[in-house]
């Protein structure tokens, strides 16, 4: 509402919530009880919606954050002053009419007198020091990257999960954006090393095998890339559904290039020549591959499908986990390659991987 609406609506006397005063502080701001407003649009999600959380700032409670976006229609009978003050601000003058409001968003009320402090210092850096944000800056998506499908392929039935890996799938499921999701689906193929060890390690006898036990423990302090390659060259034996997963990435020749090539080390699968060829062919077929000498024959491209995957999977890995230079960073503007190619890939691996 506008300044004016809300005097109407403390003039008719009635309101829920006594309104001592009024005022406009800049064309968009009003405070209204010597508070002022601001919806709160992200929320960590951590946060217990019923308190009502104080913001202090050096030692002085300065403003209040409160939740009213998940709690439904509010009968406006019932509102709290600051559920009250926020309705006023966000609400049309019709909607005081009805009996009760859905709020839009969630919201904190800063003193006004310490409003202009706040803005200047603190509402940028809110998502920083307070967990929550009011604005999405430019670069930020208006909406989390949808997967526009319309078939899931469950594919070989697959063994029971232990609780470890079970928990890393729903972690999965729940984050909102790619990044995160590819992150836990890594930890998921990231437990198995050990396990994998370990079983290696069940299967010598003792002390026939000892020797290759100090053998394997030593190859334990590997680089995690090894590690990886040795996992996946071992479980995922069917290179077709594989290679059906790696041809969605013809779409995305830029941002492969900068994260398999340009930020690639010296033990990538292809170098850059191979790599253009490879996309200017758009095929992965074991005769593509062959025919642009990426591999000698047939047989070999069960070898070299296994390690080219364990190496882009890792490198995505670091992209999402190291924020740092030296790294591709990747952004939003990222994110449909990670659902449409590295999830895709991801999944299959895992399938193949906990196959019965």
């Amino acid at each position: 509402m506008i300044l004016s609406e809300i005097q109407s609506i403390i003039d008719l006397g009635d309101s829920p919530v006594e309104i001592e005063g009024i005022k406009q502080i800049d064309i968009n701001t009003i405070s209204i009880n010597n508070l002022v407003p601001i919806p709160v649009i992200k929320v960590n999600k951590s946060y217990n919606t019923n308190n009502v959380i104080n913001l202090n700032f050096d030692g002085s409670t300065e403003g209040y954050l409160f939740f009213t976006k998940q709690k439904g229609a509010i009968n406006l009978d019932s509102m709290t002053t600051f559920e009250f003050i926020a309705f006023l601000i966000e609400a049309e003058s019709e909607d005081y009419n009805i009996d009760s409001y859905e709020f839009k968003n969630d919201y904190i009320v800063i003193k006004e007198t310490f409003w202009n402090t706040y803005i200047s210092d603190y509402e940028k850096t809110s998502p920083l020091w307070g967990g929550f944000s009011h604005k999405l800056n430019y670069t930020e998506p208006t909406t989390k990257y949808l997967n526009n499908l319309l078939e899931i392929e469950a594919g070989l039935k697959l063994k029971n999960l232990d609780n470890y890996s079970y928990e890393s799938t729903i972690r999965a499921i729940e984050q909102p954006y790619a990044f995160e999701r590819f992150l836990k689906l890594y930890h998921l193929l990231e437990l198995q090393f050990d396990y994998f060890l370990i079983d290696k390690i069940k299967n010598l006898q003792i002390p026939q095998g000892s020797n290759e036990i100090g053998k394997l423990l030593n190859d334990y302090s590997r680089t995690e890339l090894d590690r990886l390659t040795e996992i996946i060259s071992s479980y995922c034996t069917d290179v077709n559904p594989l290679i059906s997963k790696l041809e969605k990435v013809f779409t995305f020749r830029r941002i492969s290039q900068e994260i398999f090539i340009k930020y690639g080390n010296k033990t990538k699968p292809l170098n850059e020549s191979k790599f253009n060829e490879l996309f200017d062919s758009n095929s992965f077929s074991a005769s593509n591959l062959t025919q642009l000498k990426i591999v000698n024959n047939s047989n070999s491209i069960n070898i070299f499908i296994p390690k080219l995957v364990s190496y882009w999977i890792y490198r995505i890995r670091c992209s999402i986990a190291h924020n740092k230079i030296g790294e591709y960073l990747l952004s939003w503007e990222d994110e449909n390659f990670i659902v449409e190619f590295a999830e895709p890939l991801m999944i299959e691996v895992l399938k193949q991987f906990f196959k019965k």
